[in-house]
């Protein structure tokens, strides 16, 4: 997690710095955060103040799930099997995660064949295999 925290830190967003990294066989094969396509767009960020998972289309960033995966992607590595580490960082500091609620990463996570989503809560670290993450996430929004 210490790893993706500082690809959190890498992140232009203004709304959420978060970073990911995917692991296969005990090394990193793909990095990520939440990179601004077009930085134009976010000067003021729209999304700044939505305080929802909701309206992501307004949003020009890649989420760092997206990019850890392409990473791994362009440098041939097969994702199969993989591990995806995915964190926040505020101020400078780790926060743990409320819920599974990015329906988008979570489809990705699934069909790239990673086999478990890793994340950070208050009360220690949480693996989900991509098919229970994708579930969590659809159902955060279902409730």
């Amino acid at each position: 997690m210490k790893v993706a925290a500082e690809e959190a830190e890498r992140s232009g967003c203004k709304k959420s710095k978060r970073g990911s990294i995917v692991v296969k066989n005990g090394r990193i094969i793909g990095r990520g955060y939440v990179k601004p396509t077009i930085e134009k767009l976010c000067n003021p960020c729209i999304r700044e103040n939505v305080h929802t998972n909701g309206q992501l289309e307004l949003c020009c960033a890649i989420h760092a799930e997206q990019l850890a995966i392409l990473d791994a992607l362009k440098s041939g590595e097969s994702l199969e099997g993989a591990a995806i580490y995915h964190i926040k960082v505020k101020n400078g500091e780790i926060r743990p995660a409320k819920n599974l609620s990015c329906t988008i990463c979570s489809r990705m996570i699934l069909e790239v064949g990673i086999k478990e989503f890793i994340l950070l809560f208050e009360d220690g670290y949480r693996a989900y295999t991509a098919e229970e993450a994708n579930k969590l996430s659809f159902d955060y929004f279902l409730k």
